[in-house]
């Protein structure tokens, strides 16, 4: 949409001074539409068999859209459905199709260029009941066509039905010929019943992507790294410069709402307790690194543990592509930018993770979130914290110990001293749960927390148990939580009991199913505020529901009375409050 964006709005400037009929421009605008409509497309979508057992199988844009997921002999296939065009209504589709690429006219009203998806709908609406007689658009088959060509031209063409599967994580073209495999939720990687067939038509696809996302990419630069107008991440190649099978992409589908830290909880990736460690890590300026293999939720969980900084806090994050979404006003969002100028790559027109980093020293920020290291820039991550900034970010890596090696490597080359900087380490994994008839249940887990005291000493904090699905967590193993607590004058174990109180708090949220993660990150930052009213109104609360369910919580509210009484309270409160965490979890879940 961005390229027909382009054209749209350069030729809507002025147009309202022009009462021709033949408005100039207007050849322009057909050929930025025939660039995203084909109107015949050479795809082979397989025909599922009727003796095959059907898995599951729900709607993602009804009526037109049915995916049914079906357990072949070579196992479980993804198929899609769409609402069938006869003979006829392909004729007419591609006529109106034709007549739209003559008519459409330019927008020339702000509110138009701004919502250019809402205008060219309006458009095809327009040219549609004008030709209505004609060519027949009347009952299902106007609805129907006005479907394909909102596919086709507003939408992702046939791999629209998977960009709107909200179970669907990742979409892969491995070439001409070759089914197109999806990411699910529940049945991880399966092919789907959809194939190009066509190596032009695939190259077509490909720059029409790299164009809706504003970026180039050709013979000359045959790869691509970029970002769709949903935000979703993109990467491609185009021809048989690099691949050998012919184009490919892959498309990392975004989450337009990121996921809350008790969402996390809820599937398990860590618990309650876990998260109330690295939140009160982070509220006093901790430092932290996500490591894990491909597609485990770096990105994810690098989001929710950015959501408990302080508000007011000064953040800058920096991504090759933007994917981290916050809700701190003080924020900073930047992006490393590539130049497509032929022999000028020593030019410094490219704008690199390294350049990013220097960059934001200038900014005096609280917290540095780096997206990814796998470079230089790394070095200079670690050099700021080492000035007192806070840091965060993701590395892939399968263990504690290959992420240390990958950073003292080049080349990053981070010095071994240089290593304790970075205080904790969360190391995720896709893990599977259970095997079903072909079906593989796969789930991801922070299989291990654990603190750098030193470079080689390290000490677990939690470890996830495969046997029981749960973890077994040891806060007063941690040395930082030592640290945090001589800073404050108080005692190791008020800062546990602190932590337990903000796991009750995260339990009360789950109980009272707060998940989305604006509502969530507006309960973490009113605790930072008044953390006392926040805990009486949760153990209020789930006091309530205890009581419903005939489990005592041991804590009335009216023992809670100030922030005082939260932090350095007696030995026996501390012990209370660790009883209603554990009985309050049960009502949590």
């Amino acid at each position: 949409m961005q390229s027909l964006r382009k054209i749209l709005s350069r030729f809507s400037r002025g147009e309202e001074k022009r009462r021709l009929k033949k408005i100039p421009g207007e050849e322009e605008v057909s050929e930025a539409v025939k660039s995203i409509i084909v109107p015949v497309e050479p795809i082979q979508v397989a025909k599922r068999d009727p003796s095959w057992r059907i898995i599951e199988s729900y709607y993602v844009y009804k009526p037109f859209v049915k995916v049914i997921i079906t357990e072949t002999p070579q196992g479980p296939m993804y198929f899609v459905e769409e609402y069938g065009l006869t003979p006829s209504d392909k004729e007419v589709l591609e006529k109106l199709t034709n007549i739209l690429m003559d008519e459409i006219r330019p927008p020339t009203r702000p509110e138009d260029i701004k919502d250019l998806k809402g205008y060219v709908f309006k458009e095809t609406e327009r040219i549609a009941d004008k030709y209505r007689e004609k060519l027949g658009l009347v009952g299902a088959r106007r609805i129907k066509l006005l479907y394909y060509i909102e596919r086709n031209l507003l939408g992702y063409g046939p791999i629209d039905p998977l960009m709107r599967d909200p179970n669907i994580e990742d979409i892969s073209c491995n070439g001409v010929n070759i089914p197109i495999y999806v990411w699910h939720k529940k049945y991880e990687s399966i092919p789907t019943n959809i194939t190009f067939i066509d190596e032009d038509y695939l190259n077509e696809f490909v720059m029409k992507m790299a164009h809706m996302a504003g970026k180039h990419i050709s013979i000359a630069f045959p790869i691509l790294d970029a970002m769709l107008p949903e935000k979703h991440r993109l990467a491609a190649t185009f021809g048989r410069e690099v691949s050998v099978k012919g184009p490919t992409f892959t498309i990392r589908k975004f989450r337009e709402k990121p996921f809350s830290v008790t969402e996390i909880i809820q599937s398990g990736v860590i618990n309650s307790l876990v998260a109330a460690y690295l939140w009160t890590l982070i509220e006093h300026g901790k430092t932290a690194m996500i490591a894990g293999g491909t597609g485990v939720g770096k990105t994810t969980m690098l989001n929710v543990v950015s959501m408990f900084i302080r508000p007011g806090m000064k953040i800058v994050t920096i991504e090759d592509t933007p994917e981290i979404n916050l809700p701190h006003p003080n924020w900073v969002q930047l992006t490393s930018r590539e130049t497509y100028l032929v022999g000028t790559s020593s030019l410094g027109t490219n704008i690199r993770l390294f350049d990013l980093v220097k960059l934001s020293l200038r900014y005096r920020p609280d917290y540095i979130i780096v997206g990814e290291v796998r470079g230089e820039e790394a070095f200079v991550l670690f050099q700021a914290m080492a000035t007192g900034h806070g840091g965060l970010s993701t590395i892939h890596a399968e263990t504690l110990d290959y992420a240390i090696k990958r950073l003292t490597s080049p080349p990053m080359n981070i010095p071994p001293t240089y290593m304790k900087l970075m205080n904790t380490f969360i190391h995720l994994q896709r893990v599977i749960a259970r095997i079903e008839k072909g079906v593989v249940k796969v789930r991801r887990r922070a299989t291990i927390v654990q603190e750098v005291e030193d470079f080689g000493k390290y000490r677990t904090i939690a470890v996830w148990d495969p046997r029981t699905d749960q973890f077994k967590v040891n806060l007063e193993e941690s040395i930082h939580l030592r640290d945090i607590a001589a800073k404050r004058g108080l005692e190791l174990e008020d800062i546990i009991d602190e932590i337990y109180r903000k796991a009750t708090v995260l339990n009360w949220m789950i109980y009272k199913n707060i998940l989305n993660v604006w509502d969530v990150s507006r309960i973490i930052f009113n605790y930072y505020y008044d953390p006392a009213s926040v805990y009486k109104r949760a153990v209020r609360e789930l006091e309530e529901a205890g009581r419903e369910k005939g489990v005592s919580t041991m804590v009335a509210p009216e023992e809670v009375a100030s922030t005082e009484e939260l932090v350095g309270g007696t030995k026996e409160m501390g012990e209370a409050t660790k009883e209603l965490f554990e009985r309050t979890r049960e009502l949590g879940k």
